[in-house]
């Protein structure tokens, strides 16, 4: 039976939708957003249980059943060398099409795993529609970069699919569109947040540089959070320097606080491998 009403569902009270524009850097791992009034930079799927040792030991319960209900599919073991040892090493599967044998151990162990990675997307999930309320309670109107999800999937396939950016995107525009909002895409190519400074010039940077150092002589801010604050003054395709220049005399010390809490969140290892960036003690916007 199916059941369907009529009107819009139930929203819980914090789950609250602002207007104004949020400019948005999506990335593989985090999200770093920039509203009228505050700025955030929050992981994806964070605290999220991954099962790893419990997975693991299924994995290899579930292989051993193989090679003893099907030693037929199995190569067979050889030994090589390790350093001055010599060890025995387990025949690969043979190739071709081929009919396996499940027994009942097997396929418990199967289900047991099924779970655990259904439990681990369901975490996931939750965790991510945090992401997107955290958001939306600053602003509805969302600008981000027309980024492929699929084209990182084929580099970054596994931190893909324990992050789910995609997901992450795909609800925001859902959710901002159902409360009366917009989400534009424009192209990276013609505006490039990422390298763009105040003064209009571009500069390239590495992948490792998480730390955008403007040659106008501003504080140092991450790259995705200045990213997504240029994000904000675009306009059909368009990068409107004048507006970003004059948006950014009110949004530095909002900016400033929004890394501050980042580095506050997370622990002195993940700081260390962010890079070496200062930050200014004092709250009062720098002049361009």
């Amino acid at each position: 039976m199916q059941l369907v009403l009529k009107g819009t569902p139930y929203s819980e009270a914090k789950n609250y939708v602002s207007n104004g524009v949020v400019g948005l850097d999506l990335n593989v791992s985090n999200i770093a957003f920039v509203a009228d009034s505050h700025a955030g930079l929050l992981p994806f799927a964070d605290k999220v249980p991954t099962f790893s040792k419990e997975i693991t030991k299924l994995q290899r319960q579930m292989q051993r059943s193989q090679r003893v209900n099907n030693p037929d599919n199995f190569e067979e073991d050889f030994e090589t060398r390790k350093g001055r040892r010599t060890v025995v090493k387990k025949g690969k599967n043979k190739k071709g099409k081929r009919q396996w044998n499940k027994s009942a151990n097997y396929r418990k162990a199967a289900q047991k795993k099924r779970e655990l990675e259904r439990r681990k997307a369901a975490y996931s999930k939750s965790q991510n529609r945090c992401v997107v309320n955290e958001i939306l309670r600053h602003g509805k109107n969302i600008k981000t970069e027309n980024v492929s999800v699929k084209g990182w999937q084929k580099r970054y396939g596994k931190a893909i699919r324990a992050k789910s950016p995609g997901f992450v995107q795909s609800e925001l525009k859902r959710k901002a569109e159902n409360a009366g909002g917009s989400f534009t895409k424009f192209s990276t190519q013609k505006t490039a947040p990422i390298l763009t400074h105040l003064d209009g010039s571009r500069i390239k940077k590495t992948l490792s540089e998480r730390v955008h150092r403007d040659v106008t002589g501003i504080p140092e801010h991450p790259r995705d959070l200045f990213s997504a604050f240029l994000s904000r003054s675009v306009n059909q395709d368009k990068l409107i320097l004048q507006d970003a220049q004059t948006e950014y005399l009110r949004l530095e010390p909002v900016l400033l606080e929004a890394y501050q809490r980042y580095l506050t969140r997370n622990s002195r290892k993940q700081v260390r491998s962010s890079g070496s960036l200062i930050l200014p003690t004092s709250g009062s916007p720098t002049s361009y």
